[in-house]
Formats: structure tokens, sequence, C-alpha cells
């Protein structure tokens, strides 16, 4: 794995930031329907479909965690990228890394319950709040409530750091790598690990430019005294819009922290 591996300095991680940035200006419509075929997935499939939804996109994550990065190295080579790119890791020419990719999947899933779990087992039940009191503006039930939430974001979060760095490349190591589940993961971890100051600015930079980019228009919308379910509608296609641009910035961290050709392209 050394052989491949390159250690990138700090200045690498804005610079995955702005390459994300300048393919998206060069194929905004194209980036931006796929970023949105994603984010369909994560909220209408994952969220509103109870269970079965949720698990079955921790399950294919990693698949469609390779046709993000394929969609960037296809952007970067000049190539049409459409919605269906996001679902090449199930086209035939790669069903013999699906069963990989499926494995990874299950690793991801059964992370996050180990996380979930702990966050239970640290943090207690979750304070009961029903219609009711949502009704009644009950401040104690809200306020116990929400300060349950936000602690158990911020531990989820920080715990799934570790996972999400393993997985970052797992992928595509993969697919590209001919890599066992087990040896992409490391590998991942190792690559990441390796470029760990490139990646904290990496990760500081896309929050920042996020966050940033979100909470501008917000307020903007809300001072030009747009009705609410406008100003909901237009953020959220703000959110969408962060989230076409931060998908083209994957493929950039590989293709600078991998220095050789991942091998012959894979069309979709």
């Amino acid at each position: 794995m050394a052989n491949y591996v390159h250690t990138c300095p700090p200045s690498a991680g804005w610079d995955w930031l702005m390459q994300g940035v300048q393919l998206f200006r060069k194929r905004p419509g194209e980036m931006f329907l796929f970023g949105n075929t994603y984010l369909f997935i994560i909220l209408f499939v994952g969220v509103l479909i109870p269970f079965i939804g949720a698990a079955a996109v921790a399950v294919a994550s990693p698949a469609l965690g390779f046709g993000i990065m394929l969609a960037g190295r296809m952007g970067q080579k000049g190539l049409r990228v459409g919605p269906s790119v996001l679902f090449n890791a199930f086209n035939q020419k790669n069903r013999k890394h699906l069963q990989s990719l499926l494995i990874l999947g299950a690793i991801y899933t059964a992370c996050f319950a180990v996380i979930r779990l702990l966050a239970h087992l640290v943090l207690g039940a979750q304070p009961a709040m029903s219609v009711e009191d949502l009704q009644k503006a009950d401040a104690a039930a809200n306020a116990a409530f929400m300060e349950y939430i936000v602690v158990y974001m911020v531990f989820v979060g920080i715990t799934s750091i570790p996972v999400l760095l393993a997985f970052w490349f797992a992928p595509v190591l993969v697919v590209w790598h001919n890599m066992k589940p087990l040896q992409a993961l490391f590998s991942s971890w190792v690559a990441v690990w390796r470029n760990k100051s490139s990646f904290l600015i990496y990760g500081m930079g896309w929050l920042i430019l996020g966050l940033g980019f979100s909470s501008v228009f917000l307020v903007i919308f809300t001072v030009m005294g747009l009705p609410a379910p406008l100003v909901s509608a237009l953020n959220m296609m703000c959110v969408a819009l962060v989230m076409a641009v931060s998908l083209c910035t994957f493929y950039p961290s590989y293709k600078a922290v991998f220095e050789h050709d991942p091998g012959p392209f894979v069309n979709s």
C-alpha cells in the first residue's frame, strides 16, 4: 500500500474543494441533477420508508459511494454525468465487485447500529415527546427534548468520524484496486490518516462554505419578507446545491492520494 499512497500537504484539502467547485461550474446541470438524485435517495427512501428504507440506504451506501467517485472522474475527463452513474456498481461490468460492496454496506450498517446503541447507553433513553406536548408548547418538555437531540447528534457525529474515514476510499479500492472489504477499509483508514492534515482542512472548509452559503441565503430570504413556505423551499434548494458541489469534491481527494491510474475507465 505504501507504494501508491501519497501524503499531501495540508493545503491540498482546500485544493480538493476548489477542484470540486470548478467541476460543478463546468457541468452545473449534470452535477446538480446527480446530487439531487443522491439527496432524493437519502431523504425519501431512507427517511420516509420506516426501518427498511434506512437499512437499504445504509447497506447500499458503499455502492453509491463508488458511483459518486466515478461521477467525479467522468466529469474531470469531460464525459457526460447522468443520474444513472450513481448506480454504476450494480451494472453488469462491476457485478463481480457488488458482493464486496454489499459486505462493506453490512459492516457500515453494523458500525452505526453499534454507535447508536452506545449513544443510548451513555445518554440514556430519549425524553418522551408527544403530540400533545408539541401542541401545548410545553417549554420544559421541549427544552429537555432538544437538549437530548443536540447532545445525541454531537455524540453520534464524533464517534462516527473513524467509521467515515475508514469508508472514504473503501468502495473505489474494492472496484478499482480489487481489494477485499477488510483490506479496503484498512487501506482507506491508513490513507486518510497519512493525510489527516489535508482532510482536516478539507472538512473545515466544506463545513464553513456549506453552512455559510446556506446561512447567507436564508438570511436574505427572511429579510426580503418572503412567506415561510417559500423560504423553506428556497432553503432546500440551497441544501441541494451544497450537496451537489460537495459530491464533486470527493474524487479530487482520491486522485491526489492515490497517485497511479486506477485502471481502465469503466463507463456507466
